[in-house]
């Protein structure tokens, strides 16, 4: 990689910004606050945060707090149904080889289920950041991330998180967490 490549993915990396509801002004501040200091952290939201979203928002904070605390798992499981599948893509030449481009794709999984919690909890599925968007996207091209292979994982992270709502009666917060993750499949095809 050329200096001037490594300039441009450096100047995209700072803009990449995937989430983007925080800077939605309907927000109240403080729940925006929230938004803006979890996701600066890349981290899910505590008990009292939840409790402070749903509030607003009346989603069920518990069962919010549920699907985090099994995120992992669900992130594994879509994970294995992507290479089960598609089993030559961590294999040489395949799109997520070496290991840690794979461990890359798992980690943005992480981070869409985040995000997408954080919808469900604000009550709100207009997610990200369109001029964020715009350099993921061109981040993304010049890294040659296969978007095919993380819109798999998405829908499959989306089936798992469904099928703990399906569990519950809170037909709201599953239309809101389907929602969200819809609004992020539609923004990674815009990506192909």
């Amino acid at each position: 990689m050329n200096n001037d490549s490594s300039a441009k993915i450096k100047e995209l990396t700072k803009k990449a910004e995937l989430f983007g509801l925080h800077k939605n002004n309907q927000l109240p501040e403080s729940n925006a606050k929230i938004l803006d200091s979890a996701d600066r952290a890349k981290r899910l939201l505590s008990t009292e945060e939840l409790n402070i979203l749903c509030k607003r928002s009346h989603s069920d904070a518990s069962k919010l707090e549920e699907l985090q605390n099994i995120l992992p798992r669900l992130i594994d499981e879509a994970k294995d149904i992507l290479l089960r599948r598609f089993p030559e893509i961590i294999e040489p030449g395949g799109s997520l080889y070496p290991k840690e481009r794979a461990e890359a794709c798992w980690r943005d999984c992480f981070h869409f289920a985040r995000i997408s919690i954080y919808g469900t909890a604000a009550g709100n599925t207009d997610i990200t950041d369109k001029e964020g968007v715009k350099a993921v996207q061109e981040l993304y091209s010049i890294l040659e991330v296969p978007v095919n292979a993380l819109m798999i994982c998405l829908k499959e992270l989306q089936v798992k998180c469904r099928e703990i709502y399906s569990e519950s009666t809170q037909q709201k917060d599953l239309e809101l967490l389907d929602g969200c993750f819809n609004h992020l499949v539609a923004t990674m095809e815009s990506m192909q």
